[in-house]
């Protein structure tokens, strides 16, 4: 059977990510010859064993040799323990391992074809390896390979692991009587570390063993068996431990009892974890996790059979520290040792004695004890290669510590090696020791006191709120001293010194600006930019800058010298734009703004004109004058305009600015606005210009008739008469002042009208007298201008009396009159005078 192990990482999240042991590919010969040395199947034993001491972060693959080589695998399949171990940390009980996968792991057929197999296992840990973890490949065989195999630098080179010095090849094969395992495979392993002997016995404490020591391989240990009964240990400083006990009797369920130095015999049962059970081949596993102790102990099982392994997880092995003074008081106890953890430059006095303290920690920052955890020693070293090294002392605790002696005056380092015992490879440490008569020899943040800085990185400016950092400053200075502390604009990095001397984009503010020199000390600074920077929009877009806190001692401290503490960032403002909007003659329009936009700001906004031949019918107006504006560095914002251009306004371009500035202070942004007036049609100008006179003069002529036809139509005279009676003697006796004597003027009928002159209508229902109205509408006397009048006749029937030639018929048409005349209409007889 194959077994393919991957412990992987999907995401490597910060705080995760030491939780993770990297990525595991366990190849086990799954060839038919495997049914004769493995008929049990113990090799599946031993590797669910192994997965079921990973922890949950990690994950597992299982595939068979052939499986691999055959191309039966299209692509990693990793999941975690937990899931191919259901509720592996749940309570105890019994529960079967059955199913479709755990009947595959136990299928034997086929060859041995490494070649192939190792070709395809190249390229899943080639697939994976983005993450970045450590990658360890175990392979298990009974017999040699069927062919040759690929070179072992040839293939290693295939592997990005490996070149990140982060690759592991372990080998396991089993023991044969000629002894001999392939040596090309052993290349393999050699290549990468490996050491252990191959050959091993295909039993359960065999396998068990070997599994164990490849997982602790990989983590960088040698598994030396602590945890069983007379192997005490506490694990100090451990992550996890987890016990492992597995009975090929198929013991189930299995007990585990746990004891310790204060318990003396009495045992008390270790909880937690299922016993898994194999139906078929009739052997069980259990997995109990705990973790370290205060005190060493043990655990074993008192089910007869049951074989037990504690696994330890550690994390990523680390060695901290530190060199400084030796200032042992006169207690026990106190070494004058500098406080946990020793991740922090000390600073030491040239021609003093300087003392080293280091210790040995894992994912918890706890200290690793070297007989209490696992077997260690600790030097320090005068070279990177240790060829110059001195033993350090353990203490009680398990941290070392070593006499450095009388230390030059300048900079010197040093290397602490933790090495030997159950460590696989060596862990170094470099120290920088910084021996000065008076000076300032460290910088560290004030909530990371113990992480030295060379300078701040701010990141991205301007941002929502001024970048306030608060730093601790150590050294040795003389008693009483006082040193200045200003801001500098250094220039900007990496361009030409267009910031040399001051920026007035961005402000550096020191407190205090005078602080007496202690050890430590502390001085904040404020580093904000402004929301606008012309210099950066105009060309530029992002522009890094440096600045130098200078911390300058003064007076009787000068020996101490200055000490600038660069600080860097980066401005960035999205880049000017020219802006434009158009507008056609006798229209209106709107148009949007772009500006590069604060990042958080109330700006104030206003439109100037740059022209002075501005046309008079053009109008601009911002439909807003202040914002409260929010984004991100080189972010850009935007504002409406409204234009409006009269009919006949001058097309043409003209040139505005649209002034961006932030209430808080600080430059203002002149954005360039160029107005567009478009030409308009013909029926706009000059058409409307046109209409507009047209209809001016003909509103005027239609005044004058209006008015003309009122006032131009003739009328009567004021005294003009109209005389009435049934017969022609009658009539002539009429006189002013009879009823039937009228003056024109006094009848409402005969009022001239628009256009109408002034009308006698001698029949109709216009008629002047009432005894008229019966008569037909066909004759009428209208008036003429200058008091003259017309008689008009329609129709036949109207006659006129002349002295000369008495009563005559009137023929149709107009007929002038002249001072009177004498009409009769049937019985009626009248007289008109003018």
């Amino acid at each position: 059977m194959a077994t393919c192990f991957a412990l992987v990482t999907l995401a490597w999240p910060s705080p995760a990510r030491a939780e993770t042991w990297g990525q595991y590919l366990v190849v086990v010969d799954d060839s038919g010859s495997m049914n004769s040395s493995d008929p049990d199947r113990i090799v599946m034993l031993a590797s669910l064993a192994l997965a079921a001491s990973l922890s949950d972060a990690d994950q597992i693959m299982i595939v068979g040799l052939n499986e691999l080589a055959d191309g039966g695998v299209n692509g990693p399949r990793f999941v975690s323990p937990r899931e191919l171990l259901a509720e592996r940390d749940g309570g105890e009980g019994e529960r079967a391992l059955a199913g479709a996968a755990f009947d595959q792991m136990a299928v034997h057929q086929g060859g041995t074809p490494c070649r192939q197999a190792l070709d395809r296992a190249a390229e899943l840990l080639e697939a994976v390896a983005a993450a970045g973890a450590p990658q360890t490949l175990l392979m298990l065989t009974d017999g040699a390979c069927s062919g040759a195999i690929e070179p072992a630098q040839s293939w290693l080179a295939r592997l990005q692991s490996h070149a990140d010095q982060r690759f592991r090849f372990a080998l396991l094969s089993k023991k044969q009587t000629s002894g001999r395992v392939d040596p090309a495979l052993v290349a393999y392993a050699t290549a990468t570390g490996w050491t252990t002997d191959p050959n091993i016995s295909f039993d359960s404490r065999s396998l068990l063993q070997a599994f164990a020591e490849v997982l602790s391989f990989s983590r960088g240990l040698r598994y030396d068996g602590g945890g069983r009964v007379g192997l005490d240990r506490s694990f100090a400083g451990a992550r996890e431990v987890r016990v492992l006990a597995v009975s090929t009797e198929g013991q189930a369920p299995i007990s585990l009892a746990f004891t310790d130095a204060s318990m003396g015999s009495r045992e008390d049962p270790l909880t937690g974890g299922p016993t898994y059970k194999h139906g078929d081949y009739g052997w069980s596993l259990r997995v109990a996790r705990s973790g370290a102790h205060e005190l060493p102990f043990s655990v074993r099982s008192p089910d007869a059979g049951v074989e037990v392994l504690v696994i330890p997880s550690y994390g990523a092995l680390r060695v901290e520290a530190v060199v400084g003074p030796c200032t042992a008081g006169p207690g026990p106890g106190d070494d004058g040792r500098p406080p946990l953890p020793w991740t922090r430059e000390q600073a030491v006095r040239s021609g003093q004695p300087a003392c080293a303290w280091a210790r040995l920690v894992g994912d918890r920052g706890e200290t690793i004890h070297p007989n209490h955890s696992f077997a260690f020693e600790l030097e320090v070293c005068e070279d990177a290669a240790c060829e110059r090294s001195s033993a350090m002392q353990p203490d009680q605790d398990g941290t070392h510590n070593a006499q450095l002696g009388v230390m030059p005056e300048g900079r010197s380092e040093r290397w602490f090696r933790a090495h030997g015992g159950s460590l696989a490879s060596p862990v170094t440490a470099r120290r920088g020791i910084q021996a000065v008569a008076f000076g300032i020899t460290s910088v560290a943040r004030t909530d990371q006191p113990d992480q030295p800085i060379d300078g701040l990185e701010l990141g991205v400016l301007p941002q929502a709120l001024p970048s306030v950092v608060t730093l601790e400053l150590s050294g040795s200075f003389p008693d009483g001293g006082e040193a200045e502390v200003r801001c500098e604009i250094a220039g900007d990095t990496g361009q030409a010194n267009l910031l040399a001397g001051e920026l007035p984009c961005l402000r550096c503010v020191p407190k205090p600006t005078t602080v007496g020199l202690q050890d430590p000390f502390t001085v904040q600074v404020e580093v904000a930019a402004s929301s606008f920077c012309p210099l950066v929009s105009d060309a530029l877009g992002q522009l890094p800058v440096a600045l130098d806190l200078v911390v300058e001692a003064t007076g009787a401290a000068e020996k101490v010298g200055e000490r600038r503490v660069p600080i860097r960032a980066s401005l960035r403002h999205a880049l000017i734009e020219a802006q434009a909007a158009e507008v056609t003659g006798g229209e209106s329009a709107s148009a949007t703004l772009r500006f590069p936009g604060p990042v958080n700001a109330a700006v104030e906004l206003e439109l100037v004109a740059r022209d002075e031949d501005l046309p008079e019918g053009l109008a601009l107006a911002l439909d807003q004058s202040e914002l409260r504006l929010t984004g991100e560095p080189g972010s850009e914002a935007e504002v409406s305009i409204s234009l409006t251009a009269t009919d006949c306004c001058a097309a043409g371009s003209y040139a505005y600015s649209l002034l961006v500035h932030d209430r808080a202070g600080g430059p203002a942004l002149d954005i360039p606005l160029t107005v567009t007036v478009a030409k308009p049609s013909f029926w706009v100008c000059p058409g409307k210009i046109i209409l507009k006179w047209t209809l001016v003069a003909f509103g005027l002529g239609f005044s004058i008739w209006l008015i003309r036809g009122f006032t131009s139509p003739a009328k009567f005279a004021e005294t003009a008469v109209l005389a009435r009676s049934e017969s022609h003697e009658a009539l002539s006796k009429l006189t002013e002042g009879d009823e039937d004597w009228r003056l024109v003027r006094s009848l409402d009928t005969t009022k001239r009208g628009f256009y109408t002159p002034a009308t006698v209508h001698l029949g109709g229902p216009k008629a002047a007298l009432p005894s008229l109205r019966e008569l037909p509408a066909d004759a009428r006397i209208e008036a003429r201008g200058h008091g003259n009048a017309t008689l008009v006749v329609e129709a036949e029937g109207i006659e006129i009396f002349k002295e000369s030639s008495g009563w005559q018929p009137v023929p149709t048409g107009e007929l002038p009159i002249g001072s009177s005349i004498v009409l009769r209409r049937d019985d009626t007889y009248l007289m008109f005078r003018r």
